[in-house]
């Protein structure tokens, strides 16, 4: 609609401004063909001179403010242009912002369902953190366990270590007492047989000398008891 009006107006302004020159040419080939005539007869035509001069002096106002009009069609063409410009920018974010909006519903649309999906994805996470939770607390318990599990097996490894120390320690300490046993029978027994051994040697020697006088002679302790004299 812009372009139309200022082609319009264009083709108005050359017409207008081709019609001007035309006249004021015509004007002044009237007026350079008519000084003589008035040089001749300068009382005939004064009127017409007169008539001439204001048709001059009109059409000389009349183009200087044709001239000004075109400067300002000029002005105002390049304003249109401006405003074109400006109304095609317009024009243009306008038409992007209908095609934005006949696209609004289906990414309303769009977002509602990237919404229930978000929604959806929160109750996921909450029951694979609670699951991870279970899974930690699991792990823990299953880590304590190994941890006692090697305690008990450490415990159960120092129990055999006692228990054959132990074993060994008692089979040390029966053989010292068997030994020490043995030793002490074997220190009985021969100072039994070394008592009875004295017991025998003063027997014989009270039977002999019963024999050969007839009492038996007092003797003093033998072994830590008294001798028993006989008559």
């Amino acid at each position: 609609m812009f372009e139309n009006f200022r082609e319009k107006l264009h083709m108005v302004q050359q017409d207008f401004t081709t019609g001007l020159k035309t006249l004021g040419d015509k004007s002044r080939d009237t007026k350079v063909k008519t000084r003589p005539r008035f040089e001749e007869s300068p009382p005939l035509f004064t009127a017409g001179l007169e008539i001439l001069r204001r048709y001059e002096e009109n059409w000389f106002l009349l183009h200087k403010r044709t001239k000004d009009g075109a400067q300002d069609a000029e002005a105002v063409d390049g304003d249109i242009v401006m405003l074109s410009a400006h109304w095609e920018r317009r024009r243009t974010a306008l038409t992007q912002l209908q095609e934005q909006l006949r696209s609004l519903p289906v990414f309303v649309s769009e977002l509602d369902a990237i919404a229930a999906n978000i929604a959806h994805l929160e109750g996921d996470f909450e029951e694979m953190e609670s699951r991870l939770v279970y899974l930690e607390t699991l792990c823990c318990q299953c880590e304590q366990q190994t941890f006692k599990q090697h305690h008990i097996n450490q415990l159960e490894s120092y129990k055999r270590k006692k228990r054959k120390e132990v074993e060994a320690l008692e089979v040390e300490l029966n053989s010292e007492h068997d030994q020490q046993v043995a030793q002490l029978e074997q220190a009985t027994e021969r100072k039994l047989r070394e008592r009875q051994k004295v017991y025998e040697e003063a027997f014989n020697q009270d039977v002999e000398q019963y024999l050969s006088t007839g009492h038996i002679q007092h003797r003093e302790r033998l072994c830590g008891r008294p001798a028993i004299c006989v008559t």
